[in-house]
């Protein structure tokens, strides 16, 4: 793949990296993917992205946003954007990309993977990540889901790398962030093998909400300076933290119907209250099923869309935990 202006060069560029891809209607098809970079030769860099999945639109506003309002004489060290990162699917308004069906979230790091999405996350790892010191990848529950606006951070890693994503956690400030496990086809898990301090958020989902967008966009702009790239000085902000990697903290559907939310999103629920009800589609003899908690803690995500199937996520839940503990880490 190759990008269409200089990454290195100081000052304020937009282009395109040009994906190659041949199909039923371009025999040489190129797909434009925006990229732009904000200033000097000197400083740290920090990557930030978008559009991972293509149904979340929070993060492109908030990057195509930070991108105009930024200019090379307020950045101390380089801001590279990526804000559709996953542009086939962005364009269709899928999660996966129409390419090849493959959920760009998991295929970062698998070199015996092969196809178009693959090609964009080898570039990204390759040629992006391995520039950066620092990285935020914005996300949001996209069609299915609504998240509670939070921070998300990798739970690994030795105690100085831990307290360094604690640290960016607190700057972007959003009133909870979740600490998990993560997948390691993942942005944050390249970003996490390349040793940077990396940070995700989900900002919502569904339609876009104003309040999200400015949570989203203060939280980067005061993580930015935090990490030193911005002149202004990060104002104090804190976050709870949250671990949701327990046994109950994912509820899915005993049944197939239509889903009805007795919570919101961010609320707290305790062990065995009900969290929904599952009404048959079907029959008029059947009462709904109840849904309840196994665990208690708080709303992280919940489905958004009412038709469910067995098996379908729910709500997630993630438990409160003291930043003490989070420094024990995993492995």
């Amino acid at each position: 793949m190759r990008c269409s202006i200089d990454l290195d060069r100081p000052g304020k560029r937009e282009g395109y990296v040009q994906l190659n891809h041949s199909n039923n209607r371009h025999a040489y098809g190129v797909i434009p993917l925006p990229i732009g970079v904000i200033g000097g030769d000197t400083g740290p860099t920090a990557l930030l992205t978008a559009g991972n999945h293509g149904d979340e639109y929070e993060g492109i506003v908030i990057l195509q946003r930070l991108f105009h309002d930024l200019g090379p004489d307020q950045v101390q060290g380089r801001i590279i954007f990526m804000p559709s990162l996953n542009l086939p699917a962005v364009r269709e308004y899928q999660r996966t990309s129409p390419l090849d069906g493959a959920n760009m979230n998991r295929v970062f790091g698998d070199p015996a993977l092969a196809g178009p999405t693959r090609d964009i996350a080898a570039f990204v790892e390759e040629t992006l990540i391995s520039r950066a010191d620092f990285a935020i990848d914005l996300h949001s529950g996209g069609k299915m889901c609504e998240f509670s606006p939070c921070g998300f951070i990798y739970g690994i890693g030795d105690k100085e790398h831990l307290q360094n994503k604690i640290r960016a956690a607190h700057h972007f400030g959003a009133k909870y962030t979740a600490v998990v496990e993560g997948s390691q086809g993942s942005l944050s898990a390249a970003g996490e093998r390349a040793g940077i301090v990396m940070l995700s958020a989900e900002l919502g989902g569904g339609r876009i909400q104003r309040e999200n967008i400015e949570i989203g966009y203060n939280g980067t702009t005061n993580t930015l300076a935090g990490w030193g790239l911005l002149a202004d000085s990060p104002r104090e902000t804190r976050t709870t933290f949250l671990r949701s990697w327990f046994a109950g903290s994912s509820v899915m559907s005993p049944v197939a119907g239509a889903f009805e939310p007795l919570t919101n999103v961010g609320q707290t629920v305790h062990t065995g209250e009900a969290v929904g009800r599952i009404h048959p589609l079907d029959a008029l003899d059947k009462p709904p099923v109840t849904v309840c908690a196994e665990s208690g803690g708080v709303v992280v995500g919940q489905r958004a869309q009412a038709h469910v199937v067995r098996g379908d996520f729910l709500l997630h839940l993630g438990e409160e935990v003291e930043e003490s503990e989070l420094l024990k880490p995993l492995n």
